[in-house]
């Protein structure tokens, strides 16, 4: 069991081998409700059938447009019509897009009540569980309303993990991928040489393995600095040119693999910057490639000045200034401004015109 340190309240990261094993934990000290990703239904529903009320569960479908703000006025109506109160409890079973709707309903409905969280995809159990925080998009502005407030419980189980496609499996490693970068040279060429081996066979050891050490370098973080004002905004690497790309291709590039996209443009723009040298991102170039390829292509084709608004209007910018976190190497990452028109502007055309057709 991993114990997470919150100044809103602490919370525990709990493993379990099967779902059915995680339902049968919850406990009836409150009376419970639930929001489910709709294709979890689809997968266990003879389990979930078993375990849970429906007449006190929705259904909903995991896309983008689902956790806009407009979207979750009928959803609060629809809990409230099934009798939630404020001693009620919240499970919430699916990936990020559930966990980001859940988190935020939670933290407002009746000023917080409890929830738990059954992550099911690999990005939420290596990265998003933990952090307290809601990211809910606004008609075209990606997450830019959101709320701190973690679940009471992370209940985890590596099987789920076995239903998801190829591509959500690659998505959640662009965050696993992410994290050990951060961490340094040793852990990155570690996870590498695992991922060069993965195969049907040794994916769930591999996944439960990478999972527990990606939860390993973000607590730290995420308890020093809760609300991310500081050392957090380190874990921001990749993702301010990621979100822009996820914006510019309507999301057609899944998230893990943007945020892929968006290291290899970080760490270009610090090699033109001279922080990294241009070999090493080269290098780095080439071990990255095999997880966002064929996706370079959604890139080539968009629109850049959609890019360059949604990097203008990226909330981790103050003022008229472009906060990026560049990179000196694996392990020595840096919140940097960087002039827009000057250096980050021709940064990205080059990236997508020469380095991605290359």
């Amino acid at each position: 069991m991993l114990k997470i340190k919150s100044q809103i309240h602490d919370y525990t990261v709990e493993k379990f081998d099967d779902l059915q094993s995680i339902l049968d934990s919850l406990n009836h000290q409150h009376e419970t409700f639930y929001l489910i990703d709709r294709s979890i239904q689809y997968h266990f529903g003879s389990i979930l059938e078993d375990k849970i009320d429906s007449h006190r569960t929705i259904l909903i479908d995991a896309s983008e447009e689902e956790k806009s703000f407009e979207r979750l006025q009928p959803v609060m109506l629809e809990l409230l019509k099934q009798g939630i109160k404020r001693n009620a409890r919240l499970v919430v079973i699916g990936g990020g897009v559930l966990q980001d709707i859940g988190c935020f309903i939670s933290s407002v409905l009746f000023r917080g009540i409890r929830w738990e969280l059954i992550p099911t995809t690999l990005l939420a159990q290596a990265d998003s569980c933990i952090g307290s925080k809601s990211s809910i998009n606004i008609a075209s502005y990606k997450n830019q309303i959101g709320t701190f407030y973690p679940p009471h419980r992370v209940l985890l189980t590596s099987s789920v993990l076995s239903t998801l496609p190829w591509d959500e499996i690659r998505s959640g490693l662009g965050e696993v991928i992410k994290l050990q970068l951060i961490q340094g040279k040793t852990d990155f060429e570690e996870l590498i040489n695992d991922l060069n081996g993965l195969s049907k066979e040794n994916q769930s050891e591999i996944l439960s393995k990478w999972v527990s050490r990606s939860m390993a370098v973000k607590k730290p973080y995420i308890e020093s600095d809760e609300y991310d004002r500081n050392i957090r905004n380190i874990l921001n690497y990749g993702h301010t040119f990621g979100h822009a790309y996820e914006s510019a291709t309507h999301y057609a590039i899944p998230h893990g693999i943007a945020v892929v996209l968006g290291i290899l443009t970080a760490t270009y723009l610090s090699s033109r910057l001279n922080l990294e040298s241009h070999a090493s991102y080269q290098h780095l170039k080439k071990l990255l490639f095999p997880w966002l390829t064929p996706y370079e292509g959604e890139l080539i084709r968009s629109d850049r000045e959609i890019i360059f608004k949604a990097i203008k209007h990226d909330k981790k910018n103050t003022g008229d200034s472009i906060n990026c976190i560049l990179t000196r190497g694996p392990g020595k990452m840096a919140k940097t401004k960087v002039n827009f028109e000057d250096e980050i502007k021709p940064a990205i055309n080059d990236f997508i015109t020469l380095e991605l057709t290359a």
